[in-house]
């Protein structure tokens, strides 16, 4: 369903980072492609990439949009206390050694000069393309509003002018997860960027850029505002390449 030319709204993304045992990711990897893709898409949950994790061996990260909560509390019951996740979670679990690691995200939009919280984007802007997807958490520990406001008026802006892939902007969904089953981060301090490269080294050549761009006054509101950031570099599993 993800694949299709049509837009799919989503205003609900859970990034899944799942630990899989050592030396298992590639059978988990197959076993999860092979079977899991078109059972939970024909609930209405929307699959937008598989990827292995850069520099994590055992980890295999995959994203999981709704259309809103509502959809998603009907999807969660639906599919794991169906017949379907009953025949196969035997097998997968015994593969997995931890899935906890998952943030339950809602979308941002700029308007004018500052970002809000949108009702969805579309699935389009989250399909893996043939290079890498980079996920950037900042944590900005009671200061996430001066942190919005910057990326909006100052941030955005200078990858517009610098013709560089503008991330899609996520923060946590506060509203309760009503499904406990499967656990989540829910942090009111964090920002998610997801953008998208042809390359690696395009990548890192773009880094570049922009830290040689940024004046340092910027630099400098950047390490007040954020306390913590971590950077996954994930590469997309041939399947997702081919849903595009």
């Amino acid at each position: 369903m993800a694949g299709r030319a049509d837009s799919l709204p989503i205003g609900v993304l859970e990034l899944r980072n799942y630990l899989i045992k050592h030396g298992q990711r590639e059978r988990f990897i197959g076993y999860f492609e092979e079977n899991f893709i078109q059972p939970q898409e024909s609930l209405n949950a929307h699959l937008l990439g598989q990827y292995r994790v850069k520099g994590a061996e055992d980890n295999f990260c995959w994203l999981r949009g709704f259309k809103d909560m509502g959809e998603r509390s009907r999807f969660l019951p639906a599919f794991y206390y169906g017949s379907f996740w009953k025949a196969h979670k035997q097998v997968a679990n015994e593969m997995l050694a931890n899935n906890d690691n998952v943030y339950l995200l809602k979308p941002l939009l700029l308007y004018h000069d500052s970002l809000e919280s949108a009702t969805y984007i579309s699935h389009l802007k989250l399909l893996p393309t043939r290079g890498i997807t980079v996920v950037d958490f900042y944590i900005a520990n009671t200061k996430l509003d001066q942190l919005l406001a910057l990326f909006a008026k100052e941030y955005i802006p200078l990858l517009q002018k610098l013709r560089m892939p503008e991330p899609s902007l996520w923060t946590s969904v506060l509203e309760e997860n009503d499904f406990p089953r499967l656990p989540v981060f829910q942090d009111k301090n964090l920002l998610v960027a997801i953008s998208f490269y042809s390359s690696e080294p395009v990548y890192e050549q773009a880094m570049k850029k922009l830290a040689s761009n940024m004046t340092e006054e910027l630099q400098a509101r950047f390490q007040d505002l954020v306390t913590i950031k971590n950077t996954l570099i994930l590469y997309p599993t041939e399947k997702s390449i081919r849903k595009n």
